[in-house]
């Protein structure tokens, strides 16, 4: 456990560099260990709390109107997850589930409120995650219109290679808007155009 509030400690050193602020925010942090494959937050549900993934990996996905599993976006070590709430009182549209054996750091979102009063720097940052955030999902958007499914597998193996060995491959070609059956064509040929 101590490990987990040095990395949260660090996280926010290295951000901050505010010792004092980085310090009562590790004080702050709640750890939880989610087994891969269980639910951390179901669609229609809020959440009090903004979590930082500790180490592990977590999918976030929407269930279509078909039934099928629809993966909108995937958070490694370092990422935030949990945040639908911290900006909307809706319920959360989208389920969020541990892919693999995973650790968050949980913040509750009034005490985060609390110490943004405190340090104003906190305020800044958390504007920039949040701005992170929105760039990912529109750089996400203009993949699907621009590119080829192909295209953005690629830019997975350049941009993110770590999710091509720890995701599922079901889950990647959710990802990508594929079938499974499509992605194993699709890195078939990508293995041949590289011998």
């Amino acid at each position: 456990m101590s490990n987990y509030k040095e990395y949260i400690l660090y996280y926010f050193l290295n951000m901050s560099k505010s010792r004092e602020l980085s310090e009562e925010l590790a004080g702050f942090a709640a750890f939880k260990h989610i087994s891969g494959g269980e639910n951390i937050l179901e669609a229609g549900h809020r959440t009090n709390y903004i979590c930082l993934v500790v180490s592990g990996l977590v999918r976030g996905f929407y269930i279509d109107e078909e039934g099928n599993d629809r993966t909108k976006c995937f958070s490694l070590k370092g990422d935030w997850c949990c945040s639908y709430n911290y900006i909307s009182d809706m319920p959360c549209p989208f389920f969020l589930e541990a892919e693999q054996d995973t650790v968050l750091a949980m913040f509750n979102i009034p005490d985060i409120e609390r110490i943004k009063e405190k340090y104003p720097i906190l305020k800044k940052m958390i504007e920039e995650l949040l701005a992170q955030s929105m760039l990912k999902s529109e750089q996400r958007i203009c993949s699907f219109i621009s590119m080829e499914a192909k295209e953005r597998y690629m830019l997975i193996m350049k941009e993110q290679p770590e999710l091509i060995k720890m995701v599922k491959q079901e889950h990647i070609a959710s990802y990508l808007g594929v079938t499974p059956s499509s992605l194993s064509r699709l890195k078939r040929n990508l293995s041949a155009i590289a011998i």
